[in-house]
């Protein structure tokens, strides 16, 4: 009867008080984890996984002795985050289960003057990490779906949520955007440039993202419209970066922007050699009282002073006081 009460009183101590952590050495938790029988057994368990038999990888792990099963359950993970596994629904659910589960191993590591305890295996770290790539897939696939359905509000879906959150959704588009088909990429432009801008426009940077998709001549109207900033002028360097006939001619058409105007006409004067419609453009401009001398200023800095002189000389109706004045300025330094 004592040797009964005894037992019990023993288990009720396991029962109830706390796992108490033990301490590994780096040499004793690397043993473990280059174990060969451990590493059979966590290939065994990953195969489980590719099948998506949760209820038996569970029972499986729970069979396992400690702290066997410790390592098992890290490795398991570790792997499934190495091959970039899809987790489904189940899965899912299992890896959150791992998130916070106290592991009853512990190495030593120092500090600045100081030492403190972390996890030997740290199956929850892992599990956080497989579970916040399986949202960020789950939002990309809804997307997707959603876009290609044609059932995508971009107005309501880009600020429904709270600012974080749309912000998330800004960069989730601007990334897969040119994934998606071109009735879908057709339908997302549409939302922009058949509204009245009065009504809603997404950011600059995501207009940005959707002209360089799609390359619709009226999404990048829309573009030079907005008020201009960072990404807007980057835009206009990538352009002129590409020197095809489209992005000069978007060039020309984002000079009319004035937060643009100077920034624009100097990439257009940068280029070397000139193309014959760039040419017929910045002569026009030089026509014009308020262009001709940032113009001219421009084309002398970036090594067209001959041309420069020969307009001033042969060319009539351009404002050749501004020309002039800019080649004395020029020689003179």
């Amino acid at each position: 009867m004592q040797q009964g009460m005894l037992a019990w009183f023993i288990s009720l101590l396991l029962l109830f008080s706390p796992l108490s952590a033990k301490e590994l050495s780096h040499e004793e938790a690397q043993q473990w984890v280059l174990d060969q029988q451990v590493l059979n057994k966590a290939d065994e368990l990953y195969q489980l996984v590719l099948k998506d038999e949760v209820s038996s990888l569970d029972f499986s792990l729970q069979r396992l002795s400690l702290p066997q099963q410790d390592v098992v359950r890290f490795l398991l993970l570790e792997h499934m985050e190495d091959q970039n596994i899809i987790l489904t629904s189940k899965m899912a659910k299992f890896v959150q289960k791992q998130i916070g589960r106290p592991s009853p191993y512990k190495v030593r590591k120092q500090g600045d003057g100081y030492e403190f305890s972390v996890p030997a295996f740290d199956s929850s770290a892992v599990a956080s990490r497989l579970l916040k790539r399986w949202h960020s897939d789950q939002q990309i696939l809804t997307f997707i779906l959603k876009a290609e359905q044609l059932d995508l509000v971009l107005s309501q879906w880009l600020t429904d949520e709270v600012s974080k959150k749309n912000k998330e959704r800004e960069a989730l588009l601007i990334r897969e955007l040119d994934g998606l088909s071109p009735k879908a990429l057709d339908y997302l432009i549409k939302q922009i440039t058949q509204n009245p801008i009065t009504n809603w426009l997404p950011s600059t940077q995501v207009v940005v993202r959707m002209a360089q998709v799609s390359e619709d001549p009226e999404v990048y109207k829309l573009l030079w419209r907005m008020k201009a900033d960072s990404h807007s002028k980057s835009e206009l360097k990538r352009l002129a970066k590409i020197k095809s006939e489209f992005s000069l001619q978007q060039l020309m058409l984002a000079s009319d922007n004035p937060s643009l105007h100077d920034a624009a006409l100097d990439e257009l004067t940068r280029l070397d050699p000139i193309p014959l419609e760039v040419k017929a453009f910045l002569i026009k401009k030089l026509k014009q009282s308020n262009d001709a001398s940032i113009v001219a200023r421009n084309l002398v800095k970036h090594g067209h002073r001959g041309w420069v002189e020969q307009l001033a000389e042969n060319h009539r109706g351009l404002n050749t006081k501004s020309l002039l004045q800019v080649l004395s300025k020029a020689k003179d330094k």
